[in-house]
């Protein structure tokens, strides 16, 4: 029974407990109302010719003024949405007028009982009953509410009957008090059943808004809370901060170590993030690796961007995850409400333009910027131009050709992928082909390019390859060699003829799917080359671990041979290291006869660059190939040391 009169725990249970209690008081007040309008005329009626007249007249008025005043209250309260402050007042008034309308009725037997007529007592006693059980389940789902209206009732009840010492008098008594125990069992079952149905729907509601994996809000959650902020907003006129959040390369670290350390993972992160707030901030997963952050009351931008570093530091220290330290990264995007968005749609809108210039750079944070708007509208324009790109045919291979530096033979070539767009005309590779991993259009159209590149093979000298780039999320693809394998058959291109070209950042990850990829291409027969060697974290060990046929030396080091001596150096020294791994080495980016002069004085195998010739389409290419001259790069027939 202690349980039904305490207030759950949860503050939140407790408020909405309250609120179904009124609820259904309030359902309840007009038929009550009205039973107690009638049954107080009933009685008028029933003593108007005796000398209780006067006496009932006056108790009717007054039970007249109190029913129209809680029906009026009630009608008025009904309209308005109760605060969690209000809520409290309107269940204490509730109760009060329960035990003002027991009271005025708790009089009627003991005004007219004891001096009416055997009529006019079976009469009382009838109606008195009647608004005992009538009111005590009308108000059953307020146990409190209908303890203060049938205690004062049974009271003066039992007082009357047993005042008098008859013994008639004495049974309506004890059956009076027989029929209260039934009733005030029947009160608490109602009000019991209330608690736990409210109570249960509750938890499932909570359980419908919480993410199972983190125990944080999920995206239902966080739709409710920034709800509820904007709510408090507009009473208060205080902004708040929402954050959005993206682990960085969340993917590779999932496909590496598989899905449960990918969750243990994330369950991590919420954890470090978490301990980042304040105890009223909501941090929710929005689902994958997406997280956003409700920060209330933060509405200037130097607290916005003191949250948003500590989301970001709160990732430096690395996660033991399975046994293994695993170090994370983190993106993050924010917006202020009102400044960047005065409701939720436009503020989410904000946090999302602000996450992806972050994510361009990753690890950092942003606060949203009127020119991210542009900026954001621009890039998704170029994503749905990119949608289109491959049925409308603007998508284009050229080829540069790769000569051996002893000999001045054109060996090979590199496939390298244009866009013409109608009317942005040629859009860099280095813009459209992040937009493309990042949208996941890298797969239809890395697989284009290896179709096309394997047809084009077959049109040039039977010794010649053609070398492909590869991006390091179709090398993550477990069907990638296959796709390889399926593309030469069509194309019945010799796999000796294509070279796959990976660069650095494919390998960071790891993971033994590039690894598996790599040795099966390799097996059947493909060439493999590491691209741009020196321009992102340069392990040897790749060199060791990995089947490679080429090493290609990054633009930024031939480049500067010749004027700076670690330049120099390195490429020297890679050079040596490569023959005796019985590799070959290919130097991009040569622009100058001295340039390769002293590549071919340090044993570099091959080169490319604007020296020889720029990228050119399939056509022009195999006619640069048919007028190509080996002694064409020989110091005598060359003027100033660059070709024209």
């Amino acid at each position: 029974m202690r349980s039904l009169f305490a207030a759950p725990a949860d503050p939140h249970a407790a408020e909405r407990l309250q609120e179904e209690q009124l609820a259904a008081v309030w359902r309840n007040t007009p038929g009550m109302m009205a039973a107690n309008l009638c049954n107080a005329l009933v009685l008028l009626a029933a003593l108007w010719d005796t000398p209780m007249a006067g006496a009932a007249t006056l108790w009717a008025s007054a039970l007249i003024a109190v029913v129209g005043y809680i029906y009026l209250r009630a009608r008025r309260r009904a309209r308005k949405r109760l605060t969690t402050s209000r809520l409290s007042r309107v269940s204490r008034r509730a109760v009060f007028n329960a035990l003002l309308l027991g009271a005025l009725w708790a009089a009627v037997p003991a005004l007219f009982f004891i001096d009416a007529d055997s009529g006019g007592r079976l009469m009382v006693v009838s109606l008195t009953a009647g608004m005992l059980f009538g009111g005590a389940f009308a108000l059953a789902t307020a146990p409190l509410a209908a303890l203060a209206f049938i205690s004062p009732i049974v009271i003066a009840s039992e007082a009357t009957f047993l005042r008098g010492g008859d013994p008639d008098h004495m049974r309506i008594a004890i059956v009076l008090a027989i029929y209260v125990a039934v009733l005030l069992r029947t009160v608490f079952v109602d009000a019991e059943n209330l608690r736990k149905r409210v109570l249960t729907h509750m938890d499932a509601e909570q359980q419908a808004r919480t993410d199972a994996l983190t125990g944080l809000p999920n995206r239902l959650g966080f739709t409710d809370a920034i709800e509820r902020e904007f709510a408090r907003m507009s009473r208060t006129g205080a902004g708040f901060l929402l954050l959005c959040v993206d682990l960085d390369n969340f993917k590779t670290i999932n496909d590496r170590l598989g899905h449960p350390a990918g969750d243990e993972l994330l369950v991590a992160a919420a954890e470090r993030m978490r301990a980042c707030l304040r105890g009223y901030d909501v941090v929710a997963r929005l689902g994958g690796d997406e997280f956003a952050i409700i920060a209330n009351g933060v509405d200037g931008r130097e607290n916005a961007v003191a949250l948003a570093e500590r989301i970001i530091l709160c990732f430096d220290e690395s996660f033991l995850i399975e046994g293994r330290e695993i170090y994370g990264a983190a993106s993050v995007g924010g917006a202020l409400a009102p400044i960047n968005g005065a409701d939720q749609r436009e503020l989410v809108k904000s946090a999302d333009i602000a996450l992806y210039q972050a994510k361009q750079r990753g690890g950092c944070w942003r606060l949203f910027e009127s020119n991210h708007d542009m900026e954001s509208r621009e890039s998704r324009a170029l994503e749905l131009d990119l949608r289109r790109t491959i049925s409308l045919r603007q998508l284009a291979l050229v080829f540069q050709p790769i000569i051996n530096v002893a000999t001045g033979r054109i060996v090979g070539c590199e496939a390298l992928l244009r866009w013409n767009h109608p009317t942005r005309g040629q859009v860099a590779p280095s813009l459209f082909i992040p937009l493309a991993e990042k949208t996941g259009f890298i797969d239809e159209i890395g697989l284009w390019v290896i179709e096309e590149a394997c047809a084009a093979a077959a049109h040039f000298p039977p010794d010649f390859r053609v070398a492909i780039n590869i991006s390091p999320l179709q090398l993550r693809r477990q069907e990638f060699p296959d796709c390889v394998f399926e593309a030469l058959t069509r194309t019945q291109a010799e796999p000796s003829r294509i070279e796959i070209e990976i660069t650095e950042t494919a390998l960071l990850a790891d993971d033994e799917v590039s690894d598996a990829a790599i040795r099966k291409l390799s097996g059947a027969g493909l060439s493999i080359s590491l691209d741009d060697f020196g321009a992102g974290y340069s392990s040897l060990n790749y060199l060791r671990k990995l089947p490679l046929h080429r090493v290609k030396i990054d633009r930024s080091f031939v480049g500067d041979v010749l004027t700076k001596k670690d330049c120099a150096a390195i490429v020297t020294g890679v050079t040596r290291m490569a023959a005796d791994l019985d590799m070959r080495i290919v130097a991009e980016g040569v622009e100058t006869l001295a340039q390769l002069q002293w590549l071919r004085n340090v044993g570099c195998s091959e080169a490319q660059g604007y020296l020889i010739s720029r990228p050119l389409p399939r056509q022009e290419f195999l006619a640069f190939l048919a007028a190509w001259r080996p002694d064409r790069l020989e110091p005598a027939s060359a003027a100033g040391g660059m070709l024209p």
